[in-house]
């Protein structure tokens, strides 16, 4: 997690875990989506296409297999694909 490296925790402390996790998941609408095998392989493919590393690729995956248009991120490599990146 982004949050303990900036925080300068671990993400062996229980409550950095937590602190981070426990409001993510309590967000009204949040719709959590499983990865799909599908989505491993295609993740491959996307890395060549917009240069991007396998986790952001997982992301992209993802968010293209469920017609997500829009994805909160302060990645900026995310601007290199056909979402539409916010930062908040």
């Amino acid at each position: 997690m982004i949050i303990a490296g900036l925080t300068g925790g671990s993400l062996k402390d229980r409550s950095i875990v937590e602190g981070v996790v426990d409001p993510i998941t309590n967000l009204k609408g949040l719709i959590i989506e499983s990865l799909t095998p599908e989505d491993l392989r295609q993740a491959s493919e996307l890395m060549r296409e917009y240069d991007l590393d396998y986790e952001d690729s997982l992301h992209l995956a993802t968010a293209l297999r469920t017609r997500v248009k829009e994805i909160v991120s302060n990645d900026k490599d995310f601007d290199r694909t056909p979402l539409k990146r916010i930062f908040l």
